[in-house]
């Protein structure tokens, strides 16, 4: 599923490639400091990211994929900083949202203003609801879902790749 260009005051949003592997791994996807709470394990290798980053283009170029991703760049410096996605979750009619932001820019409302743009473009797309879920001990990541315009549901776990599962807080957001 194709996603255009997306600017904010601060930000680009544009689809990630192959020539991002080096740097994405690091600066985020290989800091345990960023990847602590993900759903992904760290990456040990560029390999690793490069195989990640070949799936998001492969599915970037599938029309019929229900996974979207988009990368976070300054626009002063032109440094790529992080990224999100989008993906559908049968068991809860909805898109699942993601996000991981390297640490040199967190606290920073990057992220914030980067999810907000994503999601309004989403809405405009047709797609209208909307599920994310952080780490109770990652209430960072609350606080930018809050600010994207969702609201707490419930509480619950996730599992990640490797088997570790926390416990969590669910969010949602309904645009119609």
């Amino acid at each position: 599923m194709k996603i255009p260009i997306i600017e904010t005051d601060r930000l680009i949003l544009r689809p990630l490639c192959i020539s991002d592997t080096d740097h994405i791994f690091n600066t985020w996807t290989s800091d345990t400091r960023v990847t602590e709470f993900m759903v992904y394990t760290t990456h040990k290798t560029p390999e690793e990211t490069k195989e990640w980053l070949e799936d998001v283009i492969r599915n970037t170029d599938d029309k019929s994929s229900k996974s979207i991703d988009i990368g976070f760049q300054l626009k002063k410096s032109g440094i790529l900083i992080g990224c999100g996605g989008a993906y559908y979750k049968p068991e809860y009619d909805r898109w699942n949202l993601g996000y991981n932001t390297a640490f040199d820019y967190w606290h920073k409302g990057y992220t914030s203003e980067a999810m907000k743009a994503f999601t309004e473009h989403l809405i405009e797309m047709g797609i209208k609801h909307f599920i994310s879920s952080h780490a109770v001990n990652n209430p960072n990541s609350g606080r930018v879902m809050e600010k994207i315009g969702m609201k707490f549901d419930h509480t619950g776990s996730y599992t990640c790749c490797d088997g570790r599962i926390f416990e969590a807080k669910f969010y949602i957001m309904d645009s119609e």
